[in-house]
């Protein structure tokens, strides 16, 4: 259906923005502190990789297993990017303060909170957030990340002390 999609089928086009993009974006969209915007475009990049690269789709996993294996790849150089910008404007850093829901439980308050979490990740450095994206929501070793962000294995837990204090912080000092 990729291929398809990628040769300009009209349905395989519709199956790829309703019935993968949005699992893509979701993946996305988490690891980028719920940036909108920032999350759109990497999303388009990876549609965009994607169709590209329709041809070398071998399905031995879903389609949006695949995709999100390229969105990891553009989010490595959206932070990379995102790095370069932060050291250009690290003195005009703003912090705002967040509102933690005193209720616990419920769909609707867990939805709020993650939001709220997701909202406070991208407030933090962007080495920081992606650092505890890569430990936290990707599950990978100290050293693989130290590797990965060019840095040594004590500055990477160092960068994810700071990113956790700095989400207790942003999240009134509740669990982080």
């Amino acid at each position: 259906m990729l291929v398809a999609a990628a040769a300009g089928d009209v349905e395989a086009l519709h199956w790829l923005l309703d019935e993968v993009a949005p699992t893509v974006y979701g993946f996305i969209y988490a690891r980028v502190g719920g940036d909108e915007p920032a999350a759109e475009d990497v999303l388009q990049e990876t549609l965009m990789e994607a169709v590209k690269g329709a041809a070398n789709f071998r399905g031995e996993a879903s389609a949006s297993t695949w995709m999100c294996a390229i969105a990891r790849r553009r989010l490595g150089r959206y932070y990379e990017s995102e790095r370069r910008a932060e050291v250009a404007r690290r003195s005009l850093s703003v912090v705002e303060g967040t509102r933690i829901s005193d209720e616990v439980g419920g769909a609707a308050e867990m939805v709020e909170r993650q939001d709220e979490v997701v909202r406070a990740l991208g407030r933090l450095p962007a080495l920081q957030r992606q650092v505890l994206v890569m430990k936290y929501l990707e599950d990978m070793p100290v050293q693989d990340i130290a590797i990965q962000v060019n840095r040594s294995r004590v500055q990477v837990q160092s960068l994810l002390q700071r990113g956790r204090d700095g989400l207790r912080r942003q999240l009134g000092g509740q669990g982080a």
